[in-house]
């Protein structure tokens, strides 16, 4: 993969992106990318189905387990809630003998760069087990984005039978 390649596949994935959280990625990728750390932002947006089909690898699928995030519902800031996907997936790119790029999934310095200028950034929260993802900051996990303000979930009724266990029901 050339330069260009990997600089075009990334900003097409910005461009899937909500619009705060997209401005947030732009200036972390103009910032790795200004450090000559080159990243390739290989995922942005999935559908719910996608998502699914990742979950049951290593359960249902062959293959290790991908995430713990489930379709149905959508409990991944990549699935698109009507505004932009909140989460991009993304890896270091190494260069080879011959001249091109690929994917440097073991990086880890590279990695711990990347996520310092995001840190720097703000507005961008790294998930400690899920080293090539980041996401949206400003929302505190799926469940904001599911719930609507009516089905927040409600205060559970305190049982009084088990404050009290000798009064009577």
């Amino acid at each position: 993969m050339t330069l260009r390649q990997a600089q075009e596949r990334s900003l097409g994935h910005i461009k899937n992106l909500e619009k705060g959280f997209q401005k947030k990625v732009a200036e972390w990728f103009q910032e790795c990318w200004a450090k000559k750390l080159y990243v390739l932002i290989y995922c942005s947006s999935r559908t719910q189905e996608e998502q699914e089909e990742l979950y049951k690898k290593g359960r249902t699928s062959p293959g290790p387990k991908v995430t713990n995030a489930r379709g149905y519902p959508p409990q991944s800031l990549h699935i698109d809630q009507g505004e932009g996907a909140r989460a991009i997936d993304f890896v270091p790119l190494v260069q080879g003998g011959t001249g091109s790029y690929s994917a440097g999934w073991d990086a880890e310095e590279d990695y711990e760069i990347a996520h310092k200028i995001a840190k720097t950034i703000g507005g961008l929260r790294r998930l400690d087990w899920e080293e090539p993802h980041l996401e949206d900051a400003s929302v505190k996990g799926w469940r904001e984005l599911v719930l609507s303000p009516k089905e927040e979930p409600k205060e559970k009724k305190k049982s009084v039978f088990k404050k009290n266990p000798w009064a009577s029901r």
